[in-house]
């Protein structure tokens, strides 16, 4: 969902993403659920973390997530 929102330029470069507590309550899903699917944009090279600020989408993360998607297809 997130990925999609970068793709589509609903979240932009350096742009913060909703916090693990806001994903959880959007999505009814519980909070560690939200905060492993941010840890794998984080690993992914798609979002960094600012410690004590939030979550923000990297430099590039658009190409990331195509390069990524078209893999799974080869």
């Amino acid at each position: 969902m997130i990925e999609n929102d970068i793709l589509r330029d609903v979240l932009l470069e350096d742009e913060r993403v909703p916090s693990t507590n806001e994903l959880a309550k959007l999505y009814a899903i519980n909070p560690s659920t939200a905060a492993k699917g941010i840890n794998i944009l984080v690993d992914a090279g798609i979002l960094y973390k600012k410690r004590g600020i939030g979550m923000f989408v990297s430099d590039g993360a658009k190409e990331v997530i195509r390069t990524k998607r078209k893999a799974r297809f080869c």
